[in-house]
């Protein structure tokens, strides 16, 4: 399963590069057991609210007509199941949300074109439970298999089929079962489309606001990609690089540093794509550290800790734990930061006086920003924080994530093949991803409100981190510790790196950063540049194409 945050471009021309960027945006999602092949099932409108456009079969696949019933709803109103059952997805296809839920009697309903997704894979919902908030032009479908139907039939009926071949879904859906869900979502969008564009016309009045939001997002996302490639602005910026990390304190490479005594917490928080089997930021050498196997926790995406076969403190042991799949680090970022704000909290209380030091990788150092707000926010919320460390984390957004935004529903279509044929598929339209992209409004937050005071924080990043570039890391002026780390691997390698091992141990004894000759400095300021401009030549070539 692949342990990195976006994945691996390579430094090659646009073409494959664009290619890598698929590979660079999709994971693994897990498997486990099925339901039952058929069962009575009693289904109901998932909204009090009139039909405005009614189910109209097409006669070719992606011919006119309604491949369910549409309606026109206030923004926000709630979505509800209309049947018990399991959800299969939850999160965004080609740029648009929807939540699909797998019934006992073999049938499928989606909830589509949703301003706001409010359940995960793998939860079970009751008839009536709310899924999401309606967006413009939601919609309601109900497929057999492949097969659309007109869900109005499914209403204040109780269906009762029989199967002679059994008809069976892992729940949550192997990994072959969530791509074809997700092939089926995205027809879904491609068909709808002249359709959902007539009834947003009809509602453009109300929710105006929204739909200008989205373009001039793209907008801006794309004009901020094409001044980056300014040769004038890479010159400046490399610069501006240099002259800041040569100008900031530094700790020689001959001096020793030990781990502090005494007893500490350990919270690692994996990023984009990792899952509770599988993170990156789980090969920091936490023994090099000091910590024993039993102060170590690993944030949940689920919620709570990762569970772990290691004993842990009998404290810490007490803390709900929760396992968690790729697919849960798609949602929203501050939402998981009150998670993580959370986690520190329990920590704190199950082991008092002891600090809880915060290594987070990627996506992860995002959500670890959005916790250190949270626990800002709590009287004496930061009062067990010991160090705060983000290791290639793109506080400054990711490059990768701001393509995704400039080429939405085009590029999605173009590279679904390739994701399918890898076998792997995270999509690259989530919540956390378009929060991720450089001109997103989670990232212009993350500039405003920088670190609160009184935080140890500090940030690792590698050279030629082909992922997030070295620059991105910066926070507050504060430039990252760059080690000398280049290639594909160098992102999901960072956290275990012994250059790494140094920093956090350098953090810990509140001693500064590395220092670096002359040479490596003028690396670290070139070699970000150089990946930020072939990463954004892609994104402009992408944008133009589609």
């Amino acid at each position: 399963m692949p342990r990195c945050t976006l994945a691996h471009p390579v430094l090659v021309p646009a073409a494959v590069a664009a290619l890598t960027v698929v590979l660079v945006l999709a994971v693994a999602a897990p498997a486990a057991s099925a339901g039952p092949p058929g069962a009575d099932v009693t289904y109901q409108p998932p909204v009090d609210a009139p039909v405005a456009d009614p189910f109209r079969a097409p006669a070719t696949p992606y011919g006119p007509g309604n491949r369910g019933l549409a309606y026109d709803l206030a923004d926000d109103t709630p979505v509800r199941a209309a049947a018990e059952g399991t959800v299969v997805f939850a999160g965004a296809v080609a740029g648009t949300r929807h939540v699909t839920v797998l019934h006992a009697d073999g049938l499928r309903t989606s909830y589509s074109f949703l301003s706001e997704v409010l359940v995960r894979r793998g939860d079970a919902v009751r008839r009536g439970d709310i899924v999401g908030a309606a967006g413009a032009g939601s919609h309601l479908g109900a497929r057999d298999g492949d097969a659309y139907l007109d869900p109005a039939d499914l209403f204040d009926a109780t269906v009762v089929r029989v199967r002679l071949v059994p008809h069976t879904e892992p729940l949550p859906p192997s990994d072959a079962g969530l791509l074809r869900e997700q092939a089926s979502l995205r027809d879904l969008v491609r068909a709808e489309r002249p359709g959902l564009v007539a009834r947003v016309a009809g509602a453009v009045a109300r929710r105006a606001a929204p739909i200008v939001d989205a373009w001039v997002g793209t907008a801006r996302a794309t004009w901020h990609t094409w001044d980056a490639l300014d040769p004038a602005s890479l010159v400046l910026d490399a610069v501006e690089s240099y002259r800041r990390h040569r100008s900031q304190p530094c700790t020689p490479g001959d001096v020793a540093v030990a781990p502090p005594a005494g007893e500490r917490t350990a919270v690692l928080v994996g990023g984009l794509g990792s899952s509770s089997a599988s993170a990156a930021i789980d090969d920091v050498d936490v023994g090099a550290l000091g910590y024993d196997e039993g102060e170590v926790l690993r944030f949940s995406y689920g919620g709570g800790r990762v569970p772990t076969a290691a004993p842990l403190d009998p404290g810490l042991a007490g803390i709900p734990e929760a396992p968690y799949d790729p697919a849960d680090t798609l949602e929203d970022i501050e939402g998981r930061g009150r998670e993580l704000a959370d986690l520190v909290v329990q920590a704190a209380a199950a082991r008092p006086g002891v600090p809880v030091d915060l290594y987070a990788h990627s996506m992860g150092g995002l959500v670890t920003r959005a916790a250190l707000q949270e626990l800002a926010a709590r009287p004496g919320g930061l009062d067990a924080l010991g160090q705060v460390v983000t290791i290639g984390t793109p506080h400054a957004g990711a490059d990768l994530a701001t393509l995704a935004v400039i080429s939405e529903d085009g590029f999605a279509q173009d590279v679904a093949d390739i994701r399918a044929i890898a076998g792997i598929d995270v999509d690259p339209y989530a919540t956390s991803v378009g929060q991720m992209a450089e001109t997103s409004s989670f990232v212009d937050a993350l500039r405003a409100s920088g670190v609160p005071d009184g935080v140890r924080f500090r940030t690792v990043a590698a050279r030629g981190d082909l992922v997030v570039s070295a620059d991105k890391a910066d926070v507050d002026d504060q430039p990252a510790a760059i080690i000398d780390a280049v290639g594909t691997g160098a992102h999901a390698g960072l956290p275990g790196d012994p250059q790494t091992t140094r920093e956090l141990l350098l953090g810990l004894a509140a001693m500064d950063p590395a220092c670096q000759s002359t040479f490596d400095a003028v690396a670290d300021a070139v070699v970000p540049e150089v990946v930020q401009a072939v990463t954004d030549a892609v994104a402009l070539g992408t944008a133009v194409v589609t």
